[in-house]
């Protein structure tokens, strides 16, 4: 995964995984020992895995110290443990059908690679660094999620990976060495059909829209302080005005202007103040899409009042034109899981409001008047594939705005930069990026990374607005060919198993 991207290990730590469950269906103990044997591998190899990948997760606890920082054990230890559970499970019931040769392969892909679809949905999902994202080193594989979505590459992924663990089986059957080197081939033609796409896509954008995206840099130990909060907003504001680079669109004043999550550090719906600034700074003409909580009076059969984390929408008089609220809640950030066990030993979520955060709606088409129509992600909503345009009011492009702050200098932008990538090509739509301390970008609807600050960066991108191509496949028809392809390498795997229960019958 990024930012190092040392794909070829998958080739070398994937087939150990094949071999150790190899070691324990030879044993053909009793069925649940060979079970729990394998879950327990399973869930060994995927810790690893989650703890390695997702140790930055830590230096959250770490911007308050003194009040969080005895949490990071357990969260960063947590999260990991959880996640691996779909791995263990995974490898528990592909021991349960084991056979040899390719057909365990299908087998390992197919139970492995639902487990990841299972981890991206169940209990709201935390589909993070599936392993269908190392194919983001090589473009032309990286496109084929435009027809199967990351979780087709994960499963593609996965029994690519898995192929090693055929050396020196001596038992493999002519006809499942021709397979073999028919599947480790086929990463040639797949590539030249993505390399195809790129070749061939044009670069297009939206006539006479200049979009400027604004990244402040704040650091996150300063951002929620009261007494920043004027500076903050002064600085946006002075970022935000002045002529658009030369050659950066059709226009010489921007159109659109975009601030990260959280931007301001108080209710932005709530002090006509800041917006009369926004009306004095900004030209009639600018559109500004900003981040900030806000509140609702609380209901009826609750005492404490709501709080969104939500996107506004505020033209160049200063006027609130839309509003979204953000679906998914950042675990441990917004909300507590296993809430009712954890708060009482003294656990609580990182930001501390005095009400309640709440979810939105989900997926949201606003209008932008003459700028094309917008799907907004506030943080890491980005990451959940499928679920982040209107299927029935297909916007012109995806905004995600997000504080990636808390994670300082880790791998963790990077990585969400990355997810962010696969969501333009999976539904062919141009994606713009705004993050508080990076890394924001511009990304075509394929993926392409037009322009970027990096991480720790202050500054504006000032760039025309690329435009949406035809909805590709994925958008389409979502996770069917992905089920499809588990449904052949199910078929695949089991079918000798099958034959021989009936001829065992007849």
């Amino acid at each position: 995964m990024q930012p190092l991207l040392l794909w070829p290990v998958l080739l070398i730590s994937v087939p150990v995984l094949v071999w150790l469950l190899d070691g324990i269906a030879a044993e053909r103990s009793a069925r649940f020992t060979m079970a729990l044997r394998a879950f327990l591998t399973g869930w060994s190899f995927g810790f690893g895995y989650f703890l390695a990948s997702l140790y930055w997760i830590g230096q959250a606890f770490l911007v308050d110290a003194e009040t969080y920082a005895w949490m990071m054990p357990v969260a960063v230890a947590a999260l990991p443990a959880g996640m691996a559970l779909y791995w263990g499970a995974a490898a528990a019931l592909a021991v349960l059908v084991w056979t040899r040769g390719l057909r365990r392969l299908f087998l390992f892909a197919a139970f492995l690679s639902i487990a990841e679809w299972l981890r991206g949905h169940f209990f709201t999902g935390f589909p993070w660094n599936s392993l269908g994202y190392a194919s983001e080193a090589i473009d032309g594989i990286a496109q084929l999620a435009a027809f199967l979505g990351i979780w087709g590459l994960t499963f593609l992924v996965i029994l690519w990976s898995s192929l090693p663990a055929l050396l020196g089986d001596e038992r493999l059957s002519l006809a499942e060495r021709m397979l073999a080197i028919a599947i480790a081939l086929s990463p040639l033609p797949l590539w030249a059909v993505g390399a195809a796409r790129l070749h061939n896509a044009d670069a297009s954008f939206a006539p006479g829209l200049t979009v400027r995206i604004v990244q402040p840099n704040v650091p996150q130990s300063d951002k929620w302080r009261s007494e920043n909060a004027s500076n903050m907003f002064s600085d946006l504001l002075a970022m935000s005005s002045g002529p658009a680079a030369v050659g950066a669109g059709g226009a010489s004043v921007p159109s659109l202007v975009i601030w990260p999550e959280s931007s301001v550090p108080f209710l932005i719906d709530e002090q006509p103040a800041a917006l009369n600034a926004i009306a004095a700074t900004l030209s009639d003409e600018t559109v500004v899409l900003m981040g900030s909580l806000r509140r609702s009076p609380a209901k009826a059969t609750s005492s404490e009042e709501l709080v969104y984390n939500s996107l506004f929408v505020i033209d160049g008089r200063g006027k609130i034109r839309a509003v979204y609220d953000k679906a998914h809640l950042v675990p441990y950030g917004e909300y507590l899981p296993l809430e009712a066990w954890l708060e009482p030993l003294g656990f609580r979520r990182l930001v501390t409001i005095p009400g309640s955060f709440a979810a939105g709606a989900g997926p949201t088409t606003l209008p932008l008047g003459r700028a094309p129509s917008v799907s907004p992600l506030i943080c890491y909503e980005a990451i959940f594939p499928g679920h982040v345009a209107n299927e029935r009011d297909r916007p012109g492009w995806l905004l995600n705005i997000t504080n990636d702050g808390w994670f300082g200098q880790s791998s963790g932008p990077y990585q969400h930069l990355a997810q962010a990538r696969f969501r333009a090509i999976e539904e062919g739509l141009p994606l713009l990026r705004a993050a508080n301390t990076g890394i924001s970008a511009v990304i075509d609807a394929h993926g392409r990374i037009i322009r970027q600050l990096p991480l720790g960066g202050k500054g504006v991108i000032d760039s025309s607005l690329p435009q949406a191509i035809p909805a590709p496949p994925y958008a389409r028809i979502g996770d069917l060919a992905f089920f499809l392809m588990i449904i052949a390498a199910a078929a695949m795997g089991l079918a000798p198993t099958f034959r021989r229960r009936a001829a065992a019958r007849t």
